[in-house]
């Protein structure tokens, strides 16, 4: 082996486990956010003291960053073992709806956990859905089904998505109620855009998430410290800057995600650094290196070919130095970026599907062209990540998905 990779393998390192800084890791212990899985176990508790009698459905609603994830893994993960305790079969699914942004890939994403195959072509959204009814009735199994970011799934869909995904559940009187929802969402803006059968019940059950304070997050990062550094390598000052940083009450987004992504960041300088500590001029560094607005995990969702063409766009703003660019710039950088990265440009309409996509999810902005463009055009920004730290990201998620 190498010499250069052995060192990088068998060297020493500050991390005893640096996965416990990443978005995926559910914790067992959520500092702060105990009410919230208190009123989720006393809206749920009555699918498990009185299984199909109803379809029990919940709002969890928050900004970015706030928990609203994590509170419903652990939860799921939780009511999973509570439930087979009483010997009742229930399945907690998660589904993300950046990546699974119809109705039909939801039912797949479900089919998915209850190993239940599914053609990708041939059976409507509605056919899956009865198949898996019938499965559950089979089996005798009940669903608690999450909808991560559901209001990206209805601004994507339509507002008669969910009316599908939860009506049809409900059509056979003489059925136990086997589905239940927790819909997860950055504000309630999609409610009049749904169904008032749906609305007059959804309204009753909602749990709201704040943003994090200061103190708040000084504690969610001690209890990662210990998980995921050696001991004595990150201390006091370096987590207090972070959560002056990042809390809501000094000035900060209130969002945990981004304190441990500064956490993690500064940890991988202090270690390229050959540092022992983790410094406060770490934390720095990385704060350079991301935004508060920048979120990784919608970045990381989006297809290659959006994150292709949203890197195009990305250098395009940055070399003219617009607020805006053209469609067509775009699309001409994004051709030179295929290039380089060795795949075959999609054509003008999937392009723009892409640029219509990317701003329903807010990474975006698009207006049409007024005076000094020739006809009308598609012109498009950035709205909030300076673009330098945008490029810098797009580069480390095609890298990393290439790899």
């Amino acid at each position: 082996m190498h010499e250069i990779i052995r060192r990088a393998f068998e060297g020493p390192t500050i991390f005893r486990d640096e996965s416990k800084l990443f978005p995926d890791y559910i914790p067992f212990y959520l500092p702060h956010r105990e009410a919230q899985l208190q009123s989720l176990a006393r809206y749920f508790r009555v699918i498990l003291d009185k299984p199909g009698s109803v379809s029990q459905k919940v709002i969890i609603t928050g900004p970015v960053g706030t928990g609203k994830t994590v509170v419903s893994k652990r939860f799921g993960l939780e009511v999973e073992k509570y439930a087979a305790d009483k010997n009742l079969k229930l399945r907690y699914v998660h589904v993300n709806c950046h990546r699974d942004r119809t109705l039909f890939l939801v039912m797949r994403r479900i089919a998915e956990v209850l190993s239940c195959p599914i053609p990708s072509r041939g059976l409507s959204s509605q056919e899956i859905m009865h198949l898996l009814r019938d499965i559950l009735e089979h089996e005798d199994m009940y669903l608690l089904i999450a909808l991560d970011e559901v209001d990206y799934l209805v601004r994507t869909a339509g507002g008669d998505v969910l009316y599908d995904l939860i009506r049809i559940t409900e059509d056979e009187v003489d059925m136990k109620c086997r589905f239940n929802y927790i819909l997860i969402m950055r504000d309630l803006s999609i409610i009049p855009a749904l169904d008032r059968s749906i609305t007059s019940a959804l309204m009753h059950n909602i749990i709201r998430f704040s943003p994090y304070t200061s103190g708040q997050i000084m504690d969610i990062l001690r209890d990662r410290v210990n998980e995921a550094f050696e001991p004595g390598v990150v201390g006091h000052e370096t987590l207090k800057l972070i959560s002056d940083i990042t809390g809501f009450d000094t000035g900060g987004p209130g969002d945990a995600r981004y304190a441990l992504e500064l956490l993690w960041r500064a940890g991988r300088y202090a270690e390229q650094e050959g540092y022992s500590r983790v410094m406060p001029d770490h934390v720095r560094k990385a704060k350079r290196d991301i935004h508060p607005s920048l979120r990784t995990e919608v970045i990381d969702s989006l297809a290659v070919h959006e994150k292709l063409l949203l890197l195009a766009i990305v250098r395009s703003l940055r070399k003219s130095g617009r607020a805006y660019i053209s469609l067509g710039m775009a699309e001409r950088e994004y051709k030179l970026v295929c290039e380089e990265w060795n795949e075959r440009p999609r054509r003008h309409t999937q392009v723009w599907e892409y640029v219509q996509s990317m701003k329903r999810s807010g990474i975006l902005m698009t207006r049409i062209s007024g005076p000094g463009y020739r006809g009308k055009t598609t012109l498009i920004s950035l709205p909030d990540v300076p673009t330098e730290i945008m490029e810098r990201y797009l580069i480390e998620s095609l890298r990393r998905l290439k790899s």
